[in-house]
């Protein structure tokens, strides 16, 4: 995981004080139970997009202006999109790094109802799926503090490590409003299916700007029910 900071300008005595931004993982239904802005992309089904999907206060895309995309085969062998470029252009905007549409919302077994699923890079050799290899980035009209996902992972099947696949099999990664790398997950051997939530560290100002859920993960991903929310709650996880 990697940090950004938050400075909190606390004069006292004459001292000047930094605080440290963390973001950390937490339990998905301790971040549900705080009541954040949930978006299960239902109202949205069978919707195909080429640029980007406005849902509740936000919206969601490929990759961000500056961005670059590159192909990279998973051990599903699958062709997936993956970042090359993380230099971002701000003011932080959506952009898309390939040809036609970046992602749907499609009916996934998994969740029993609807998903937002990236498409990925036309299929050569072996590979023979695109929905679901995609990198998907999702841009907020105001600073959050906090971000969950639902997704199901076909994981690594055996415990070789992963040394190749440095995207792993869920890689999720959080910008500041300057483009800067807040934090980066990623999750390698984890089967079946995944709630997962950060959070940032409790007392401080939200910073997330945009989040991006890339994945290596065999045949995919979809995801369901992202959670944001732009208050920090006095938590710690």
């Amino acid at each position: 995981m990697r940090f950004g900071y938050v400075w909190l300008w606390l004069m006292s005595g004459g001292m000047t004080v930094a605080q440290e931004l963390q973001i950390n993982e937490t339990p998905y239904a301790d971040l549900k139970a705080l009541k954040p802005m949930v978006e299960t992309f239902q109202a949205h089904a069978k919707a195909s997009f080429w640029d980007e999907l406005e849902i509740d206060m936000a919206r969601v895309g490929q990759i961000l202006a500056g961005q670059s995309l590159r192909a990279r085969t998973g051990r599903g062998l699958d062709t997936h999109w993956v970042l090359e470029d993380r230099s971002a252009e701000v003011p932080l905007r959506l952009a898309t790094g390939s040809e036609g549409p970046v992602a749907g919302v499609v009916q996934d077994g998994a969740f029993g109802g609807y998903a937002l699923a990236g498409i990925g890079p036309k299929q050569t050799g072996m590979g023979n799926m695109r929905l679901g290899s995609g990198i998907v980035t999702v841009v907020f009209e105001d600073l959050q503090c906090l971000f969950g996902l639902r997704t199901w992972l076909d994981g690594g099947q055996d415990n070789i490590v992963m040394r190749d696949y440095p995207e792993g099999n869920l890689n999720v990664i959080f910008w500041n409003e300057a483009g800067e790398e807040l934090a980066d997950f990623r999750r390698y051997l984890d089967q079946g299916l995944l709630e997962i939530g950060y959070i940032q560290s409790a007392g401080s100002y939200p910073e997330i700007k945009a989040v991006t859920i890339q994945n290596l993960d065999p045949g995919g991903i979809g995801i369901d029910e992202i959670l944001y929310a732009p208050m920090c709650p006095m938590m710690v996880s």
